[in-house]
C-alpha cells in the first residue's frame, strides 16, 4: 500500500534553537520539506538534522543557515531516514515561519 505522509505547522521562533518538525520518515522514500520565513521584518536561523536509528546520533544535514523576511528554503530527500528534525532559532528577533512536508512510500 502506498504512502503519503504530509502537513503543515506555523509558529514563531525562539531565542534558542528548537525542533519545529520531527518527522518520523523510515517508511517514505521521497521527502520535500520547505521552509519559509513568514515574516516581514525579521530573519530566522534554521538547521535541519538526520537520524538513521530512534534514538541515534543526529547527522547535521544543513548547518546553520540564515532565512530572511519572505525567504523559503527547500529541501528534498531520497536517501532512508528514521527521522528528519527542523529546527529553527531567532535571528534578529523573533520571527514567524511555516514549515510544509510531504513524504511518499510504499
Amino acid at each position: 500500500m502506498w504512502k503519503v505522509d504530509k502537513g503543515s505547522l506555523a509558529g514563531v521562533t525562539t531565542a534558542n534553537y528548537t525542533s519545529v518538525l520531527d518527522w518520523k520518515t523510515a517508511e517514505l522514500g521521497n521527502k520535500t520539506i520547505l521552509l519559509k520565513n513568514t515574516d516581514i521584518n525579521q530573519s530566522l536561523k534554521y538547521k535541519l538534522l538526520g537520524y538513521a536509528v530512534e534514538g541515534g546520533n543526529a547527522k547535521e544535514l544543513v548547518a546553520e543557515t540564515v532565512l530572511a523576511p519572505g525567504e523559503t528554503a527547500e529541501f528534498h530527500y531520497e536517501r532512508q531516514w528514521d527521522k528528519l528534525e527542523l529546527m529553527t532559532a531567532s535571528g534578529n528577533g523573533a520571527a514567524s515561519y511555516q514549515a510544509d512536508f510531504e513524504g511518499q512510500g510504499a
